[in-house]
Formats: structure tokens, sequence, C-alpha cells
């Protein structure tokens, strides 16, 4: 035991005269109260002493010794683990298990009050702690042994020489064996001519910008610093300059150092750095290597660069282009571009020009492009490979979309009337979307591309594409070509046209639809907006859900018929086809509700061919409004939903990944990712973010992601019913376990992970487009930060900082108060406020657009994460944050402040605190339990709307000071509440309304100062009797 501990528990047991065990009988006097190192033990239920044993809640005693607990329900078993011992209890045994050794328990572990209690004292001193009893004061005191961490072994450094900084040295140790107390290492870079007088007592004082962090899941593999890398006197690890490694481990109580490794230094010459923003484009028609643009960003530095070399790669061999295979290919299969002045660079190729595999570039192969920077010491192994570009499929002309079917669809006797269906263009790549024309019979032997050209705005109607064959219903407002409103009683013939998204390419052209006249003979009307969903995982019909608006008048619908059509066969499928279907186990019957309709297929649901509806094959749904009474057999058809393929996979992932390079901090915290959560979550327990360099990204699958168990290489991002957008952390890695920096090309992937039976059937987002993070423009620093000392809290709530407003506040966020020992502020940094804002030590401080003064909270801690201690001076400063991926900026400090005051004493806590409904009307019964009245002038029952959300004590005192409450005597420990009764908001107690109740003690002024708020009791509903 640590000689502080000793005395905290000799203080504790001063009144102590003996040590004694109680009578063999249940005891359940006055309250028994237990200290650990000195402080008091809080738990929700009170210890009791059964057979002389004192008992107290499990998870209390377990927490409060630092001890991993596991409950086991079945066996009614409690397992508690620390520092190497095992410790096992059930349920009424008498017998218990020390690291699998068993033992005699006088009094066994119990359930007392829905609350698992266990001896005290058999697992304290099971788990190394020692126990002591007073009698008098009916007090355990429990005083804990210090936990000691052992040094790491065999530190090693493997020089690669290669960078001439940082990125040179990987760094190797052996963990000591048992790692229980350990938190982390810290690896320390010593200048050999200081390693000598290098100890414990300075690695402790090493700034953390000094150091490499080292988790404890990440100590036995090689650990390879940054180019930012600096040794412990603060300076950039660099070539030419002899260094010894040590590693600190840090526990939670003490330190240790290694052994220094041997002597290295840095000799290597600096690699050529990659080219970024690779992108490959057909920008024209010849078929040959002509066609092909690649542009590219200068890798940097610019000086280890000569030149660079781009090459030309089928697609499907590119996750197979290494920087080894680059370095081989022959001259004849690449083209070289000199370095130049501009920052981008682009290669045109020649007619003759090669893919890498020898073949000649032609159309309708798909290739990907990668750019070789050659390094300015002509060694291949200092060269980079650029990631891979996008894909792009050479072709010529925009290709010609093709109408398939035109039909009178409504009663409206006008555009709305007219659906189109047609099938898309065979390559989309070189359209925007498609345009369509409606044109008079008689005009559309001589209506051309050319024509098409000519005609106004107002005259045609756009439509985006979707990458399926289209089915398109006209707007109200449609005109022919000629300008003429779209009418019933006209024959008409119907164009598409393919749009090009370029001007080197040309628009292209349908031939005409079949003729059709539209009518008002059509009486009944088609349901819209049929959509489909994969709902389970039977392989049959009961997988499909189906559902539909109704018609928009459905007095001459008797009721509607679900055709569920192959994709192949959908553009076929019309009015007369659905007619002719006559056998009811081709379609599914859906009876009109009076409202939208949504219904699950039944197993034996086939399709309209008479095949079973199963996995694996594509469909596409249509829905018959078939006619009643006078209008049997004037039905309508619905257009077709969009394409469903049944499968077992029964999670879906993630779509639209973007990202966004938001702060400058040069860590994770400058990445922001978002996307569109997955289609059906309801399969989905979370979802996990991977970063990828950008050059692995293509070989990064399903398998891939799912192998990755490591969580320090992903982020976890839980489900909220919504798209979700979340900044990394500061210390988030890629999936190769580096730490996310600048100039690193990245593309990010998001898993959507499988919960409860679908555990494991996870499902990969397609990747996001390429970051490469970098620094960006700084806000302006606030002014006049002052901190003066107002209260006498003796925390750092008595602080108050005061400053001027940024004078880019349009540019800022928000600002954050760091309250840094006066000791470092001379030398404190951007960098340094950034980590500490990393590691949540700050005070947020929303702008108001004018200068601010507010309080700090009570539980700030400083910069380095050390409690604010009464008497030590500090300085603060402010660091303004910046919208977008402006850069931060950090104030100057405030003069030196003292924190001083006195602290405050909370009221005792009531607990138990439970609420009913009683016999009369609007009668609700509010009760607790509170066995120290010392301190207390009396109680106020708060009530607070579930829809409210939840009451903090600060909002409580609020709402008491408004007088909107229930008062209660000091001695009482109930109260009914009425009608008269009102809520915190000052709304009258009401039926059907769920409510929290609260109990705030309320402090005499004289032994405590501050009012204490319990936890709230469980909803609670009045119901008129």
């Amino acid at each position: 035991m640590s000689p502080l501990r000793k005395a905290i528990s000799a203080l504790v047991a001063i009144m102590m005269t003996f040590a004694v065990f109680l009578p063999q009988q249940a005891q359940a006097a006055s309250v028994i109260r237990i200290y650990i190192d000195g402080a008091l033990l809080q738990t929700d239920q009170n210890p009791v002493i059964v057979n002389g044993r004192t008992l107290v809640p499990l998870r209390g005693i377990f927490e409060a010794l630092n001890a991993s607990v596991m409950w086991d329900q079945k066996t009614q078993t409690v397992t508690a683990f620390k520092r190497g011992t095992t410790v096992s209890l059930t349920i009424g045994d008498r017998t218990a298990t020390i690291d699998q050794q068993t033992t005699q328990l006088d009094t066994p572990a119990q359930i007392i009050n829905g609350r698992t209690v266990v001896p005290v004292r058999f697992v304290s001193e099971a788990l190394g702690e020692e126990v002591t009893w007073d009698p008098k004061t009916q007090t355990v005191i429990i005083a804990t042994s210090l936990d000691e961490v052992a040094a790491v072994s065999n530190v090693s450094v493997a020089l690669e020489n290669l960078y001439s900084d940082g990125r040179d040295m990987k760094i190797s140790f052996a963990p000591p064996s048992d790692q229980t107390d350990v938190r982390h290492y810290r690896i320390m870079v010593v200048k050999a001519e200081k390693a000598s007088s290098f100890d414990l007592t300075k690695a402790k004082k090493v700034r953390s910008s000094n150091y490499t962090t080292v988790s404890v899941n990440n100590a036995s593999r090689s650990t390879a610093l940054s180019s930012q890398s600096k040794d412990v006197d603060g300076e950039l690890i660099r070539a030419n300059q002899a260094y010894r490694v040590f590693v600190m481990t840090v526990g939670s109580e003490s330190y240790a150092l290694s052994k220094s490794s041997a002597s290295i230094v840095i000799t290597g010459s600096p690699a050529a750095g990659a080219a970024t923003q690779v992108t490959m484009s057909d920008v024209s028609d010849y078929g040959d290597g002509r066609d092909v643009l690649v542009s590219f960003a200068k890798a940097q530095p610019d000086a280890n660069v000569s030149g660079y070399r781009v090459m030309i790669v089928k697609s499907k061999d590119a996750s197979k282009f290494t920087l080894a295979v680059a370095n081989a290919v022959t001259s004849d299969y690449y083209v070289t571009v000199s370095k130049g002045n501009s920052s981008t660079l682009s290669a045109m190729f020649g007619s003759a020009a090669r893919d890498v595999s020898g073949e000649l570039i032609k159309n309708g192969e798909t290739y990907t492009a990668f750019v070789l920077s050659l390094s300015q010491n002509a060694v291949a192994s200092l060269n980079r490979l650029s990631a891979p570009s996008n894909s792009v499929t050479l072709a010529n002309a925009v290709s010609v979309p093709v109408i398939t079917s035109v039909a009178d669809v409504g009663n409206h006797g006008d555009g709305r009337d007219l659906r189109v269906s047609f099938k898309k263009a065979a390559d989309e790549s070189r359209i925007s979307g498609y345009r369509m024309f409606v044109v008079r019979s008689a005009d559309a032997g001589s209506f051309t591309l050319a024509e098409a050209a000519k005609v106004s705005s107002g005259r045609h109607y756009d439509v985006s594409k979707t990458g399926s064959d289209m089915n398109v219903t006209l707007p109200s407002g449609m005109r022919d070509v000629k300008g003429n409103a779209v009418t019933n009683g006209v024959s008409y013939r119907v164009f598409a046209m393919g749009v090009a998204n370029a001007p080197m390419y040309s628009n292209a052209l349908s031939a005409p639809s079949s003729a059709i006249t539209l009518s008002s003979a059509n009486t009944v009307e088609a349901a819209t907006s049929i959509s489909v969903s994969d709902v389970g995982d039977a392989n049959n019909g009961q997988d499909l859900r189906v559902s539909f608006r109704k018609a928009s008048g459905e007095n001459n619908i008797n009721h509607y018929r679900i055709f569920v059509v192959k994709d192949a066969n959908a553009n076929s499928f019309h009015l007369g086809t659905a007619n002719a279907i006559t056998d009811p186990s081709y379609y599914t019957i859906a009876y009109k509700t009076g409202g939208d309709l949504s219904l699950q297929l039944l197993t034996g649901a086939r399709d309209v061919n008479g095949a079973l509806i199963q996995n694996g094959v594509k469909y596409r749904v249509f829905v018959m409004s078939v006619g009643d009474g006078i209008y049997w057999g004037t039905n309508a058809l619905s257009s077709a939903s969009a394409a469903i393929t049944l499968t077992n996979n029964s999670v879906s992932p993630a779509t639209n990944v973007t990202v966004n390079d938001v702060n400058d901090t040069g860590t994770g915290q400058d990445l922001r990712v978002s996307f569109v959560k997955a289609a059906d979550e309801s399969r989905v327990q979370h979802y996990r973010i991977f970063v990828v360099r950008s050059g692995n990204a293509g070989s990064f699958t399903l398998p891939t992601a799912n192998a990755i168990s490591n969580p320090e290489l992903f982020t976890v991002v839980f489900k909220t019913g919504g798209d979700l957008s979340q900044a990394l952390s500061s210390q988030a890695r890629d999936v190769n376990g580096a730490y996310i920096q600048n100039g690193v090309s990245y593309r990010v992937f998001v898993l959507s992970v499988g919960g409860g039976s679908y555990n494991g059937t996870n499902a990969l987002s397609s990747a996001s487009p390429e970051i490469t993070l970098s620094n960006q423009t700084a806000v302006a620093a606030v002014k006049n930060v002052k901190a003066v000392v107002k209260g006498t809290n003796g925390d750092p709530s008595d602080i108050e900082v005061s400053f001027s407003m940024s004078e880019t506040e349009y540019a800022v966020r928000d600002y954050r108060a760091i309250v840094v020992p006066a000791a470092a502020a001379d030398t404190y940094t951007l960098a340094d406020a950034n980590r500490a804002v990393s590691n949540g030590n700050y005070v947020l401080i929303q702008k108001l657009g004018r200068d601010i003064s507010q309080r700090l909270t009570a539980t700030l801690k400083d910069s380095d994460g050390q409690a604010i201690r009464s008497g030590d001076r500090y300085r603060v400063f402010v660091l303004a944050t910046a919208n977008g991926n402006a850069s931060p900026a950090l104030s100057s400090p405030s003069d030196d402040i003292v924190s001083i005051g006195q602290r405050t004493v909370p009221a005792p806590e009531v607990q138990n605190v439970a609420a009913e409904q009683g016999a009369g009307p609007m009668n609700l019964i509010v009760s607790f339990t509170n066995s120290n009245e010392v301190g207390v002038a009396h109680y106020a029952v708060l009530l607070v709307r579930d829809s409210d959300g939840g009451l903090t004590e600060s909002m409580a005192n609020g709402f008491y000071s408004a007088g909107n409450y229930t008062r209660v005597d000091r001695t009482a420990r109930s109260a009914v509440l009425t009608g008269a009764s009102v809520d915190v908001n000052g709304a009258p107690l009401a039926y059907n309304t769920p409510y929290k109740v609260y109990v705030l003690t309320i402090a005499d002024g004289a032994a405590a100062t501050v009012n204490k708020l319990a936890a709230s009791a469980a909803s609670v509903t009045l119901r008129e009797i």
C-alpha cells in the first residue's frame, strides 16, 4: 500500500478501538458507511449486515476497486477480474473461488431489495486490498494497493533512410508480461549525447508534443514515426544526428522507463512524393490513344522529383499495379511529363500509344491511369506511384435511347394522360439526361435531330437519368413542338433525345414512338407511386412488400391487382397484357381501404408467367385499378415500380459517402465523413468508418473490412434514424494503423454492421471521392482576454473569462477557453491548444455577435487534463475555431489568476423516488427516502413532462426559483399532487400525460449551501378513473 493511502486510511480509522464481528443474525440498524482510500462509497442500495458480515451492491464495490465485473444470469454467478486475479461468487452458495481455488464463505452473495449484494471483506481482500471494520461507527475502511507497472524491454529502431526525418524510424519493443494497469506507452527520442542523463524524472516532464503515444493493443507491433515527430527537446528528428530511443510505461498510478536503444543515425536520401488528383478523361472519338487525357497535381515537395511517367492500365489489372511493376514498365508503354512550373500537369497520348501490357489503346476497353514520380536521385526504390485515377471506357458518340411504348393512363385531357416508356442509352457517361418531344403524327416524318435542336424551352420535357430504363408521365402543361397544348383527339408520336454533357459530343435522337390519340373513354384512375422493398429472407413472395398511392378517385374502382413482372418483360407489359391475365394465382388482389396501400405478398405468390417469386430474379411491379359496376372492364394500369432483386443479404449499405477537410489540426479531426443511412436500418446495429489510402482503395472489399477487428482502425457511428455526418477524432487511423495526416490521399468506406440475428451479414458502401487533407487560411484571434476570480466555490466556476470577439467572426464556428498552468503559458502554442481541445480540456463558448463574458464550468480540467487547484496560478487562452476548412486561431493569454474560495457543501440527496396514481381523482402520490436530514431546509417536488426531456440541477434550481414546485416539509417523505399542482412550466397536472418526477433537496444555508437534485422516478401517467 502507498504511504498516502495508509495515511488516509489511518485518518478514517482514528476513532477505532477494536475490530469485532457482529452477532450471527441479520441486522438493519444504523447506516453502514464504506470508505475506500478515504472516499465515501455511494451506492443505490445501502450496505446491510447479515450473519455478522457486511454486504454491499456488487457493481458499486467492484467499480470502486477498479475491477472488471461479469454477471451470468443463467447460473446467477458474478465474476470479478483485477490484476490477474479472478474471483467468482454464486448467489446463495457458501463457497467461492479465487483463481479457481475454492474457499468457504460465512455468508453467501444474495439478492436484497432486487439488488445483488456480496461480502465486502471477502471481495476486497480477494482482490488484494486491506479491510478494517469499526463497529463503533459502523464503518468499513478499505485501503487499496498501488498499481505498479513494469518497464518495457528490447527497445530497437529499424531505419529506412529514405526521408531524412522521423518517417525513417520504426520503433519496436517488448511490453511487460502484465499490462493490466498499463494505460499506454510513450516513445521518446533523445539526442545520444544527452541519453546518459535521461531518467524517469525527466521523462515524466516531456511535453505531449515531443513523444509518440502507443496504445496497449498496439504495443506488440512496430510503430512508425511521422515527418513531424520531434525529440524530447522539441526539435524535429533529422538526418546526421545520433539518437537513442526510450519507452516510458504509463500506468494509472505509476510510471517505468526502459533502457535506451542502441544509438542510431538517419543518413538516407529523401524519396519522391506521390502525384495526387489523377484524373483520366475521354476527350475525343479517334478510337485510339488520342482520345485519352490524363491530368494530375504535382508531388510535394517538388525538389525531390525529377519528372513523371504517365501509364495506362486496364482497370481489371489496376489493383495489381504496384510501384515495382511501374518501375519495370518499358519506355514504349508510358508518356514522360517534365516538372514544369504549373502545380497541375497533363499528358496527351498518340495514336500508337499502348497500355502497360503493350496493347494499343482502343475503344471498348476500360482503363485506369497511374503517375510515377521519379526520384531526383534516380533510385527506383525512391520513386513513388500515385493512387489510381477514375476508370474510363473509351467510346465514340452518344448512344440513342429507344422508345418502347406510349400509353393513355388518365382522363385529365392534358399531358398527364400520356406515359412514355423507353430504354436508356447504352452508355450514359456522355449524357446529362433526356429530352422528350411530342410531335403531331403528320409532322413526325420530318422531325430530325436538327429540328429537335431548334425546339424552344417550354415545348419539350427534360428528364434526369437514373441509370435504369424509364417510365415517364408528362406534366399537365406539356406542349407539342409547335407550342400547342397536348390534348384529347389528336394523333401524336413521341421522340426521346439523349442530351450530351460536353461540347465534344453530339445529342442523339430516338426513332418515333407508335402513334397515340388521347381520349376520355378511360373512366378508371390508375394507382401511382408504386414502391417495392425486400423485407424478409424466406426466398418467396413473403420477402416482397408492395406500397402504392391509391387512385385519385376510387368511386369507380372495385379493387386493385398487383402484377409481378420479370424486368426483362416489363417494357412490353401494358394494360392489354394485364387484362388478359385471368388466373388469380398470377396476381395479388388488394382491396380498397380509402387510403394508400402497403401489403406483403404471400408465400405462394407468383409472377405473371406463373413462376414462384424467388431470390436472384429482377422484377418490376404494376398495379391495375379494376373498374366496378358499369365501369367493369375499363381498367387502368400504373407505371412500373423501380426494379428489385430479392436477396438473402439482410443488411443494406450506406450510400453517397462524402468527405470534407474541416479543420487544420493535421489529424483525423480535420476529416468529416457524411453519408446517407442504409435504406433499411432495422437490421443495422451500427456503422464503421474505414479510411483507406487511395492506392489501396481498389482492393478494399467487404471481406477486407470484415477482417479488421482492431477498433483503433475504424470509427464507430451509431444510428440516429437519419443521415449521418461525423468528424473523426485526433487519434483516428487509417486501416493500415497509420495516424490520419495531411498530404496523404484517402478514400473512405462505410460498413453497415448487422445486429441480432443478422450479426455478420454486413454491407460495404462504395468508396468516397478522394481527399487529401491540407492546411487552410486561419481566422483572426480574439483580443483582450481577461480572467477574474468572482466566486467562492473553490473550483473553476469561480473564474469569469471575457474577451473581444474575433475580427473575422463571420468565419468563426465557436470559441474554446483553455486554462493553462502559468509556468507553461509563455511557450503555449496552437498545436498545444488543439491537443487540449481533442482531449476535452476546454469550455465551449458560443459566439454572440459581440464581446463575451462567461463563467467556466466546475468540472473543467487544465490544458494537461489535471484538476485546477485552489492557490495555483493559471492563464487563460481562447481558441477561435473556424467554419469550413479555415485554420483556428489562438489568442494571447490573460494575466495570471489564482483560483481561490471555499468549496460549497451540497444538501443530502434523497433516494428511492417513486410516483404512482392514487385512489382519488387527479391524485399523484410521490414518495422518497432520506436517512440524513443534516443541512435540509425542506424538499421541492418537480414535475416534468416526458416530452420536455430530462432535468439538470441547474434547471431544477431555476424552476424552484420560479415557484413551479410542490413543497414537502423537512421531516416528511411524501406528497400528494392534485389538479391544483403544476409542472415546472407552470401548467396544471393533467391526465394522459407522461411525467418524470424529481425531488430537489433545499439547503438550509448553514450545514449545506447548495441544493441537491435526486434521480427521477420512473415515468408515470395519470389515467381518468
